[in-house]
């Protein structure tokens, strides 16, 4: 017990653990075994002893709460001797053996989704989107178009560097611009990747899609389709606007019931991505979830997400995150909204074009699939980033190489033309990552639920430390809200959770 209070005198408690209340019970987290232990009334007040009340310094002043006996003291004492609590290894690194020794294999070998950005043109000039002039996190919209040259390059460069499976993902801009390119890379991939198993991807605003693009994406095997619509017309309109003013809804709208039509005898499959913009209200999040169940042409296996407008590309869009504000609703209401519906219905998955079903589920996956071990480790891994160069590849339209489509401005980690800069990637997204993270990480309860990674982390030419870090309090009342949802749904709804199981993380 000693040592605990030591810990906590030298401000070191916290990074070990955290403490955590549902309507009915207290929980720790334990941060060096990823376990949870519901505590009893005793353990209770010990524990806030050790995290909360600054009064109390030493096992004789936690003696001196009259509530609590030698007896429970050693009974605690006893449990986490049991449970190895409290004993998380302080890291001096991150690591996992595919940003160290293994990266090179991996990357050479092992690549899984290959991004081709075919234009970086745009037909929409949406309010909220990343590629405005007003955003500085990532370029701005250019006239530049892939060529037939870097495209073949990039499916060349999948087939040599991935192994049984490969994803080629198309990006823009708008890809759909770039129509005739597409089909090239479609037929060119089937012929070059047979063999492999082989999957496509798109994600398009919808307005340029006719009966006949329709139909040919139909065809493709393995493709699945983000469709970007925000909700009905009058949310639709307000943010989602050609460059005159006018806005989209009717266009993406038959484009939506086009591809549905064609893949509704598809085994492609669609999903809708809806970004919840300015002004915040559980009342808007009504219309659209409305908006969404009502569409009884969407394919059956439709998925609908909805998140916020990213950070940054749109000015005063800031959800108010302040950990003093009182009302929850006003400090994050797409999260109190998703709460509240999953709480109160019978199922979390398969209601038929429920926003909140897909909305949900990563917090409860983060928590049903954490780290969990009897003993700490002393190995912590790259938060929540993948093995850069070979999770992903990002080729752009001149065929510079990057990690990621939503890292937004960051060091190139090579050229289509000429292979991965293996210098280069090792020192930005190892080497500089894990020694700009460091500090925070190794103090951080949450360094295992971690899902921070690369995105919106660097600028055209380093790691950007200060602007990761900036993002560490917002993660960990992150976490937190995973934790308490999780364990409310175990204590009154744990069938509710069941489909947690059959998930497997890759």
């Amino acid at each position: 017990m000693e040592r605990l209070f030591e810990l906590k005198r030298n401000n070191g408690i916290h990074r070990l653990g955290k403490l955590f209340t549902t309507a009915s019970n207290t929980y720790y987290y334990d941060t060096g075994t990823g376990k949870v232990l519901q505590l009893d009334k005793d353990s209770s007040i010990i524990m806030h002893s050790l995290f909360e009340l600054v009064n109390v310094n030493t096992p004789e002043g936690l003696l001196a709460i009259e509530q609590i006996s030698i007896s429970a003291i050693n009974d605690f004492c006893q449990t986490v001797l049991n449970e190895h609590l409290f004993r998380a290894h302080k890291p001096y690194r991150l690591y996992t053996p595919g940003h160290n020794e293994l990266l090179e294999e991996q990357v050479n070998n092992e690549l899984s989704q290959i991004i081709l950005e075919l234009t970086g043109r745009c037909n929409l000039r949406c309010g909220y989107c990343i590629y405005n002039e007003e955003c500085d996190l990532n370029r701005d919209f250019n006239s530049s178009d892939m060529s037939f040259e870097i495209a073949k390059a990039a499916v060349d460069y999948a087939a040599m560097h991935s192994k049984d499976r490969i994803a080629v993902t198309f990006y823009g801009g708008e890809p759909l611009l770039k129509f005739d390119l597409l089909k090239w890379v479609i037929e060119y991939s089937l012929k070059t990747l047979k063999g492999k198993k082989l999957t496509f991807s798109l994600t398009t605003n919808l307005t340029l899609v006719t009966k006949e693009v329709a139909n040919y994406l139909a065809t493709v095997p393995g493709l699945g389709i983000v469709c970007s619509l925000d909700g009905p017309e009058n949310i639709q309109n307000e943010y989602r606007r050609y460059s005159n003013g006018e806005g989209s809804f009717s266009k993406a709208f038959r484009g939506l019931e086009l591809l549905s039509d064609s893949f509704s005898l598809s085994e492609n499959s669609l999903s809708i991505n809806a970004v919840f913009a300015p002004p915040y209200s559980h009342e808007k999040l009504n219309e659209i979830n409305s908006f969404f169940s009502g569409l009884e042409f969407l394919p059956a296996n439709t998925n609908i997400n909805i998140g916020y407008v990213a950070e940054g590309s749109l000015p005063n869009a800031s959800i108010k995150r302040d950990e003093n504000q009182i009302n929850p609703v006003l400090l994050d209401p797409l999260w109190t909204w998703l709460e509240s519906r999953a709480l109160n219905r019978s199922y979390i998955r398969d209601e038929t074009n429920d926003i909140s079903s897909t909305g949900i589920e990563s917090s409860l996956i983060s928590i049903e699939k954490r780290f969990l071990t009897d003993k700490p480790q002393d190995l912590y891994p790259f938060n929540g980033c993948c093995i850069p160069g070979a999770r992903r590849l990002y080729v752009n339209t001149s065929g510079q190489l990057y990690v990621c489509e939503r890292v937004g401005f960051s060091p190139s980690i090579g050229n289509i033309l000429e292979g991965i800069d293996f210098t280069s990637l090792k020192k930005h997204y190892v080497e500089d990552y894990s020694n700009g993270s460091i500090e925070q990480c190794q103090d951080c309860w949450a360094i295992r639920l971690c899902s921070v990674c690369y995105a919106h982390n660097y600028t055209e030419s380093q790691f950007d430390s200060s602007e990761k870090n900036r993002k560490c309090d917002f993660r960990r009342r992150v976490h937190l809200k995973d934790l308490v949802l999780y364990h409310t749904m175990l204590e009154n709804c744990p069938e509710k959770l069941e489909f947690l199981k059959d998930i497997v993380i890759t």
